[in-house]
């Protein structure tokens, strides 16, 4: 089973590698070839297979020779192993909502990570397949839960990113950051948005001190948040008893 599953995780992370880039740069993401995003040259398939490709062509096109992002293997690999952790720890009454929830929080880890934008067709717009997961059982937690969690998530972050900005003067959240968080209350509900901010902040923190004191470019410096709560979101899903357990001192 892992001989197939392996490749068609691999062939996903492409997938959702592209798209990441085309719905935050506008472009249609159906019927479409793959371009260079350099010379605009299409992409041939045997320069298109994850991981593989990037390694033979030594992380550049092969028709202007620009380099290839890194990101492009992360974000397969990331999604080899987020997935298949998802497909061994999870309940199979809940694989294919969280798949759903994982594959679109990789999107965004992309996006953000790039352009330090999210597209809302992954996150705000998304909430209502949280809702309806949870509606027909495919979640953990009731349609309540779920409507609660999403209007949380917005809340409690909407408030932060507000206050901030009134008392300093300065954007502190992105309204992506927002919208994810109610997408991500909607597929994990209250518990879960706590605990993703928890371990978003503490991730957020100390890659956030690290890139200070390596950048040596004080305050000033930007890091995205959405990936860090993505990071959050999906420990929870794959740890969520013990997190739980944790979170309420048992």
């Amino acid at each position: 089973m892992i001989i197939f599953l392996i490749p068609f995780l691999l062939c996903w992370g492409s997938f959702l590698n592209m798209l990441g880039y085309r719905l935050v740069h506008d472009r249609s993401i159906f019927g479409k070839r793959s371009r260079c995003p350099h010379c605009n040259a299409v992409i041939a398939w045997y320069d298109n297979i994850p991981v593989v490709s990037w390694i033979l062509l030594r992380a550049h096109c092969r028709a202007c020779k620009q380099s290839i992002s890194a990101l492009y293997p992360f974000i397969e690999l990331l999604t080899l192993a987020t997935l298949y952790a998802v497909y061994t720890v999870v309940d199979p009454r809940f694989f294919v909502a969280y798949f759903i929830f994982a594959s679109a929080l990789i999107i965004t880890i992309r996006s953000d990570l790039e352009t330090m934008l999210i597209s809302r067709f992954v996150s705000l717009y998304a909430v209502p397949v949280g809702i309806a997961c949870s509606c027909f059982g495919l979640l953990p937690i009731s349609p309540a839960e779920s409507i609660v969690g999403a209007l949380f998530g917005y809340g409690l972050f909407w408030c932060i990113a507000t206050g901030f900005e009134y008392i300093t003067g300065k954007q502190g959240l992105g309204q992506g950051d927002i919208d994810l968080m109610a997408f991500i209350g909607s597929f994990t509900g209250i518990i879960g948005c706590w605990a993703t901010m928890l371990i978003g902040s503490i991730a957020g923190s100390v890659v956030g001190i690290a890139a200070l004191v390596c950048t040596k470019q004080g305050i000033q410096t930007r890091i995205p948040f959405g990936p860090f709560l993505a990071l959050g979101a999906i420990c929870y899903i794959l740890w969520q008893q013990q997190i739980i357990m944790l979170l309420l001192g048992v």
